[in-house]
């Protein structure tokens, strides 16, 4: 599968993890054509000035439903049917994965710990409708992600920890990736896993715009700007283009480190876990540049020019 843009496909068949007593989990409710529709009209009249960046985020970026599902079933792979309840979502953000988790078992918590405030709160204003019960669940932790986390004497250490989106790619010295890796794996409940999505292949660091429509006459920017070979130091950014001709420049700015699938999982043992697996993404039957959205267990992978993968490591 071939993608210079690090975005997950929304098409994973992975059938919802059922209850032991046989009952499915609950879903978030679909928006209604009136919705839809409504949405369509303020979208046609969004640009570079009155739009939501942490919206277009979402909407280029995230996919919390299939995320939710597949640490479900890397889960099950390592526990069987035990039923993961609590889940820590590190550099959350708008903390949407936390919000899905939530939403699909009234027994399910969830945590969010990210530096930067400001994605948080709008996180807490728009992605819990979802949930019954809103934020009553869910903990935030403006920290960061290599302390200890503070929960107090009745707190829950997570089933499932993931770090989504490249984001641990911040950490550009292996000292650093690797005391984040350790305080993870003790964080961890004793059964525990930390999930994390990686990308590569040739066209990774390819110094390159791939243009995506959003639908309404907006395009998302994935703008790989530049790799420095000798430090790995990759700058990356998302920008947004409106019908109406306006853009939205460095929506979002990311100074990485470019770690490869081997540097990543040699840290994970190095620290202590017991078992690292990889899964990488299948081919659209229909085109051979798109993903399926289905992650399957895969010790090999495929030397596609990028492919999209997962990390999972189990204490």
């Amino acid at each position: 599968m071939s993608t210079a843009a690090p975005k997950k496909s929304n098409k994973s068949e992975v059938k919802p993890k059922k209850r032991k007593d046989g009952s499915p989990k609950r879903t978030s409710k679909p928006k209604s054509s009136e919705d839809r529709k409504e949405g369509k009209k303020r979208d046609r009249r969004m640009n570079a000035k009155n739009a939501d960046r942490y919206e277009l985020y979402q909407r280029a970026v995230n996919s919390p439903e299939a995320d939710v599902l597949f640490i479900e079933k890397a889960y099950e792979h390592y526990r069987g049917e035990k039923f993961p309840l609590h889940f820590r979502e590190d550099f959350c953000g708008t903390s949407s994965m936390c919000a899905q988790w939530l939403a699909t078992d009234r027994e399910r918590t969830a945590e969010g710990i990210d530096l930067d405030p400001e994605p948080i709160e709008w996180g807490k204003k728009h992605n819990f409708g979802i949930v019954s019960d809103g934020t009553e669940r869910m903990q935030w932790h403006i920290s960061d992600v290599r302390g200890p986390v503070e929960r107090g004497p009745n707190g829950k250490r997570p089933d499932i920890t993931a770090a989504q989106n490249f984001s641990y790619w911040c950490f550009k010295e292996r000292k650093d990736l690797l005391a984040y890796y350790r305080a993870v794996l003790e964080d961890l409940a004793d059964d525990g896993i930390f999930v994390m999505d990686i990308y590569g292949g040739p066209e990774a660091t390819v110094e390159q715009e791939e243009v995506r429509s959003l639908g309404s006459g907006i395009e998302y920017v994935w703008d790989q700007r530049e790799y420095q070979p000798g430090t790995g130091t990759y700058f990356t950014a998302i920008h947004f283009r409106f019908r109406d001709g306006s853009e939205m420049t460095n929506a979002f700015e990311y100074e990485w480190r470019y770690w490869t699938l081997n540097e990543i999982r040699d840290v994970l043992y190095e620290v202590g876990f017991q078992d690292v697996t990889t899964w990488f993404e299948g081919t659209d039957p229909d085109d051979e540049e798109e993903g399926d959205g289905n992650f399957e267990l895969d010790p090999i992978g495929e030397n596609c020019e990028a492919w999209l993968g997962y990390i999972v490591a189990a204490k």
